[in-house]
């Protein structure tokens, strides 16, 4: 096969793929409002921690003489230096609470991603979206969320530290831990969301990882295949506004960007979104194929065929 059929057929998969996941979207648009909701209540609740936090870091430049200065002095703050700068003074007991801040944001955000989760496999498996019951199986299941949540956060960290000691060659460790932590643990949330067997975040991350083990050949070809396809918007994104700046500068009329370009990226950024949440949808379809052999009715063998190639049972 020439490389270019390869790559069309590459892009024919995908754009089944793609289609096969926006119809379950279709079938339950509540997918599509799901994480705006989620967002708005995590971001809600972030920003009532948040607040007393920002409150004491900048209490020095409003306020001087109270005990809100003398908290401040001990969890750190803010100052205003003679020479316009700030100087960022943290004290232990501020680093304590920063921890605990990205600790919080780390839980809500893998909370909100359990609950989305959560709805996705009950729409693969033939069941109507439902918001409250996404985010009452996330919270009956807070621990082992917190657990992972922690165990993740601590990962993130370790990269990030090695990102900045070790300059380029940090960088190509951390790649390499960061890929291999992003492959062991794809399946990590689905568990979280589907599997209540498991709560300790090591054996979610075995759970995950074995379930890949059972896999071999072109594995996530298809969930791979599908980001691809960002690629041929991007490309596509790239010729439509060199044209219309183009066509903007030599006819000197401005009203040519807004009337082309505008829309475009409403388009593009519309999108994304799309595309976010079909990847989404593949993978929890990906997960209940690789888990429990169940092919969900909206994809068939041949697709699930697309991302894994399961090893033949030994006789």
């Amino acid at each position: 096969m020439s490389p270019m059929n390869s790559i069309t057929e590459k892009l024919q998969r995908s754009w089944a793929l793609f289609q096969s996941s926006v119809r379950v979207i279709l079938e339950h648009p509540k997918l599509l409002i799901f994480p705006f909701v989620t967002g708005a209540l995590t971001s809600a609740i972030a920003l009532f921690f948040l607040a007393p936090v920002a409150l004491i870091l900048l209490a020095p430049h409003w306020v001087s003489g109270t005990h809100i200065q003398t908290i401040a002095d001990r969890v750190g703050f803010l100052r205003l230096s003679n020479a316009g700068t700030f100087n960022f003074q943290l004290q232990p007991i501020g680093t304590t609470i920063l921890a605990g801040i990205y600790l919080l944001n780390m839980f809500l955000a893998t909370l909100a991603s359990v609950a989305f989760n959560a709805e996705i496999l009950e729409a693969l498996t033939g069941q109507p979206v439902s918001i409250e019951r996404g985010i009452a199986t996330a919270c009956r299941r807070w621990k082992p969320v917190l657990l992972w949540s922690l165990v993740a956060g601590v990962v993130g960290l370790i990269i990030r530290s090695l990102e900045e000691r070790w300059a380029l060659a940090g960088r190509a460790i951390a790649g390499l831990i960061g890929l291999a932590w992003s492959m062991a643990s794809i399946f990590a949330i689905p568990i979280l969301a589907r599997d209540t067997s498991v709560s300790s975040p090591f054996a979610i991350l075995s759970k995950s990882a074995t379930a890949i083990k059972r896999t071999w050949g072109e594995m996530l070809a298809g969930y791979v295949g599908m980001k691809g396809m960002n690629l041929v918007v991007l490309w596509a994104s790239i010729l439509c506004w060199l044209s219309v700046g183009l066509g903007t500068y030599l006819l000197s009329n401005p009203w040519i960007l807004l009337m082309f370009g505008v829309p475009w990226l409403g388009a593009v950024i519309a999108y994304g979104y799309l595309t976010s949440i079909a990847s989404r949808v593949y993978l929890c379809a990906l997960y209940l194929y690789a888990s429990a052999g169940q092919v969900p009715a909206q994809y068939d063998a041949s697709m699930m065929a697309m991302g894994w190639k399961l090893k033949k049972q030994a006789k």
